[in-house]
């Protein structure tokens, strides 16, 4: 191997332009006496004759000086003695062997490229003065007489050795000029690398001293990067036992529940799926109390070409924030309770009021505005009550066993007469789903809520459809709507509290945000899924699976709740 390598140093020093004086001429050397062996075969008196041993003694001298001298440290033009000797050397043998005089010229070629190599086209020029001057003044003072055929063929040798020296020295200076291009782009290359790094120990620095979580994820779902706040976050989820779990194995549940979040609608896993959200809350570490809360959200990274490069997701604690709303919710809670009971005995007194038939017009017109914007608080504060039952009791439930398709049945008749004024058609798919253990009084409330969603976000003479199946171990109901439909991104908000889309708003429709989040959080109390499609102007389909069989570990309860939201307040 050693041997191998000393070897491939040697070579590529005699095939350097710019190096390797002393192995070039022990190269040119060797080849000469290979030459001279093959000559004294059947030449022994040429090889020595006088001339020739005067020759060899030129390359012998020039074989020294290229070992002894440094070129390295001495003046370009002394490194043309030792090639220069070697064309003197030639030259003595040129004129010695006369009759095959042509092809040993030819060796004058290996010091002429050497020279031109060296000296690029100073070294041609050398080179072929030399040759000139050692070869074809030689033969033209020899030549009786000189005419136009002996000058053509003396002027031959030089010609060829400046044509070849002006031809290596083109291409060494283009392979000059590609270099100059490669160390260049290297250069530049290295410099972006380094600003890259820089750059990247910048960001990690910065993204280290966000509170928030964070972490790039590729096209492919792997993890790119993750700072310290998001490991800690990532430790939280970890089961015992587990160093490095994978997304599917992590402690998340939703929010306020026992119920783990399935594998495909875990943050990371939506965002690999090329989802984008924001503000969607989990829990994460073993279910119960002293669990944190997190409002994550997830944007796609788009690179230069426009292509999908990946993704970040984004881990905020809003634990505390959590607290805050429960005490604010416990709050408006007893102020909705208390504000429940003088609102009845008001429409109350309003109703007997308007029963009197000595009122003026205009005083029963005045009757009439106080009882309908009465009616309307009372409807808010019942909403608000049903919705804090919802939160204070969301693992409690009144498991009896019931069937999902009757109770859709029930309230598609609870609406007929309404969307009959709304001039709304209702289609009916129902297929009879099995019994399952399932509260029916907040059932029945979370399928009211979608049906009221349908029939207000409707126009007039459209069609709401109502579906049921039974497949792979869950009922599915569905209600589908051909109103107005919603938008990606505010599908995202869907389920929040008090969100309420910007078409609804522009559009005047009474609502308060409160029912798709109250039927959300039902829906994941009986450990089942809520999801939406739609988009503007072609309707929407929410969809409702529950799992047949038992329902996860903290969601039944040990003794039945009322429904409504009275009791709980």
């Amino acid at each position: 191997m050693d041997v191998a390598a000393s070897l491939s140093r040697r070579l590529a020093k005699v095939v350097s332009p710019a190096s390797g004086t002393a192995e070039k001429q022990f190269y040119f050397l060797a080849f000469f006496l290979t030459f001279t062996v093959v000559v004294a075969i059947s030449g022994e008196s040429l090889v020595l004759a006088p001339t020739y041993l005067t020759a060899l003694m030129l390359l012998l001298v020039a074989t020294v000086l290229a070992y002894v001298v440094p070129w390295e440290r001495a003046s370009p033009l002394c490194v043309v003695v030792v090639p220069l000797l070697d064309i003197a050397a030639i030259g003595l043998v040129r004129d010695l062997m006369r009759e095959v005089g042509t092809a040993t010229s030819l060796l004058t070629l290996i010091p002429a490229l050497w020279l031109a190599a060296r000296l690029r086209a100073r070294g041609a020029v050398i080179a072929t003065v030399s040759v000139a001057s050692a070869i074809t003044v030689p033969t033209l003072l020899r030549a009786d007489p000189i005419d136009s055929v002996t000058l053509a063929h003396a002027a031959l040798l030089p010609f060829t050795v400046l044509q070849v020296g002006l031809l290596v020295t083109g291409a060494l200076s283009v392979l000059d000029r590609q270099s100059d291009r490669v160390s260049t782009t290297l250069a530049e290359k290295e410099a972006l690398l380094d600003a890259a790094d820089m750059w990247k120990r910048r960001l990690e620095n910065i993204i280290d001293s966000v509170d928030s979580g964070i972490v790039v994820v590729d096209r492919d779902g792997h993890d790119l990067l993750m700072n310290r706040a998001q490991r800690s976050i990532h430790m939280s989820a970890s089961p015992p036992g587990l160093d490095d779990p994978d997304e599917s194995q992590l402690l998340l549940h939703y929010s306020g529940t026992a119920q783990p979040i399935p594998p495909d609608r875990r943050p990371v896993r939506r965002a690999v799926q090329q989802e984008s959200f924001s503000n969607y809350v989990i829990s994460v570490g073993p279910a119960g109390p002293g669990g944190a809360a997190y409002s994550t959200s997830a944007r796609q990274i788009i690179d230069v070409r426009g292509e999908r490069d990946g993704a970040v997701v984004v881990f905020t604690d809003v634990t505390q924030y959590i607290e805050s709303a429960r005490t604010q919710d416990q709050f408006v809670a007893t102020v909705s309770h208390e504000l429940r009971t003088p609102l009845t005995s008001v429409i109350g007194y309003l109703e007997l009021a308007r029963d009197d038939l000595d009122l003026s017009r205009e005083t029963a017109s005045f009757l009439d505005v106080a009882n309908r914007n009465a009616d309307q608080l009372l409807t808010i504060v019942e909403e608000l009550l049903r919705d804090q039952a919802a939160r204070s009791s969301s693992g409690l439930l009144a498991l009896r066993a019931g069937r999902i398709s009757d109770l859709l049945r029930e309230s598609v008749e609870s609406v007929a007469l309404r969307a009959g004024e709304l001039g709304l058609t209702i289609e009916q798919d129902l297929e009879e789903t099995p019994l399952q253990q399932i509260d029916a009084s907040r059932m029945r409330q979370a399928i009211g809520n979608l049906m009221s969603n349908a029939l207000k976000y409707t126009p007039r003479g459209g069609t709401v459809r109502v579906h049921t199946c039974f497949a792979e171990g869950s009922v599915e109901l569905a209600v589908t709507d051909s109103g107005i439909g919603i938008s990606d991104q505010e599908q995202t908000d869907l389920f929040t509290d008090y969100y309420r889309t910007r078409t609804a708003l522009e559009s005047d429709i009474p609502g308060h945000g409160i029912g798709l989040a109250l039927t959300h959080r039902i829906v994941l109390a009986h450990g089942g899924q809520i999801s939406v499609v739609s988009s503007p102007g072609a309707g929407s389909t929410f969809t409702i699976r529950l799992p047949i069989g038992e329902i996860a570990d903290g969601l039944r309860a040990s003794a039945p709740s009322t429904s409504g939201g009275s009791a709980s307040a």
